[in-house]
């Protein structure tokens, strides 16, 4: 699929618990002059069942498809919050307007290991090569100033990205920022400009996945 102007917007799923989750899906909803795709992480549902897979030990598989399941519920919750944006599970509803991920099932199509090291980080870089997405703005509740400095690797290493997203941008070529969930207004100035906003996770030179 060719690239087109569309972002995909991962609002980590702490925001599920913050004023700020109406802005960002208000400010995502908008049509022009970027199509916006809202992906919403599993924020505490997720962190529940990481925990009753460390304390019964079933498939990790299993817990995967559990967390994205997470995920699901959330996008549903935000789906009330912004009912003008478009719900979807794999295919990119037609027309120009924001659309909102509702994944299904454990995403398989996706090309991605059933591992607690990939959270909803890598599934929305993924997902954003899948529909051929021009970038990935990975929203952080941290203010910028307080991200972690150097390159993706780094940043996985302190756990501000998940442990997988390294080896998957050594694979996929994909523009993916970071973002500080503070930051609406300057994702807003940005987008009208067509330029993705906050900062630029760059893979190391001549990584390789491990």
């Amino acid at each position: 699929m060719p690239k087109s102007s569309t972002w995909v917007v991962k609002l980590g799923g702490a925001m599920m618990h913050s004023a700020a989750l109406a802005r960002w899906l208000a400010a995502c909803a908008a049509s022009r002059p970027v199509r916006c795709v809202v992906v919403l992480g599993g924020g505490h549902l997720a962190d529940e069942i990481r925990a009753l897979h460390a304390r019964w030990g079933f498939e990790e598989a299993r817990a995967h498809e559990l967390a994205i399941a997470a995920m699901a519920i959330n996008a549903g919750v935000a789906a009330t919050l912004a009912p003008t944006l478009a719900r979807f599970t794999r295919h990119l509803p037609p027309g120009e307007g924001g659309a909102l991920w509702q994944p299904e099932g454990a995403c398989e199509w996706l090309d991605l290991p059933p591992s607690w090291a990939v959270t909803s980080d890598s599934l929305a870089v993924a997902l954003g090569c899948a529909l051929g997405a021009e970038a990935v703005c990975l929203v952080k509740s941290p203010p910028a100033a307080a991200f972690p400095p150097g390159d993706v690797a780094a940043c996985a290493a302190t756990g501000f990205v998940d442990a997988y997203l390294p080896r998957l941008l050594s694979e996929r070529a994909m523009a993916v920022h970071a973002v500080s969930r503070d930051a609406v207004d300057e994702f807003l100035a940005t987008r009208a400009t067509g330029t993705p906003p906050g900062r630029r996770l760059s893979a190391a030179p001549g990584a390789a996945a491990p």
